[in-house]
């Protein structure tokens, strides 16, 4: 089981989100726990922010993962034109 920690910059992004998007994007989130065992995750090449991406939709959450400690470390999320 992986821990999920949540950037300060995330609760922005969360913000801009309408309500209805916003429980599928925290379900999916969720499911980050069971890590690598997920559908809809792409390892990013050459991004300057994350290594990872999880596809909820049109919305995307850019993450990290530290697999030393088990935490993986959400830091932006948000539509796809606006996220890349």
């Amino acid at each position: 089981m992986f821990k999920i920690i949540y950037a300060k910059s995330v609760s922005r992004d969360i913000k801009k989100i309408a309500p209805y998007n916003l429980s599928k994007i925290k379900n999916g989130v969720e499911e980050l726990h069971n890590f690598p065992n997920i559908s809809n995750i792409k390892r990013l090449t050459k991004h300057p922010i994350a290594d990872f991406r999880l596809r909820i939709g049109n919305y995307r959450v850019l993450f990290d993962v530290n697999w030393y400690r088990k935490e993986i470390y959400i830091l932006k999320i948000g539509h796809r034109r606006e996220v890349y």
